[in-house]
């Protein structure tokens, strides 16, 4: 899947590199999760896997797309489109245009969101010897 374009704003750190680790494994699980339920819509977090999907873009230095975010996760796009309005007006995200071309939007963590990321993987606490 074609995400974007590599932006690698952050420094990399052992810190980033274990939370991108957690990161994947929790987005990982869910989908599994997920599928294990056949499609049936019973566990669904749209907000979470979005900041999850963007995370993982940010600490891979991947820019992405509106059009782009959880599209594994199976969400309706309306739905995603919901929760990035209500993300952004948290001050959880943005969304930029695209300097080349204008039709197209990225989407991002702001420093705030960032920290609330950062903050919650390490509250769940995974130990090292599962990511």
């Amino acid at each position: 899947m074609d995400r974007g374009i590599a932006s690698g704003t952050w420094e990399k750190s052992d810190q980033n590199s274990l939370d991108l680790a957690h990161a994947r494994l929790i987005y990982s699980m869910r989908r599994r999760r997920d599928a294990a339920f056949d499609g049936l819509d019973l566990l669904g977090e749209p907000g979470w896997d979005i900041l999850l999907d963007l995370f993982i873009g940010e600490l891979e230095g991947t820019r992405i797309q509106v059009s782009s975010v959880c599209l594994d996760a199976g969400v309706p796009s309306t739905t995603i489109l919901r929760w990035l309005a209500r993300l952004e007006r948290e001050d959880i995200i943005y969304r930029a245009a695209d300097t080349i071309d204008g039709r197209r939007r990225f989407v991002r963590l702001t420093e705030a969101g960032r920290a609330l990321m950062e903050n919650a993987l390490r509250a769940i606490n995974i130990p090292s010897t599962f990511a």
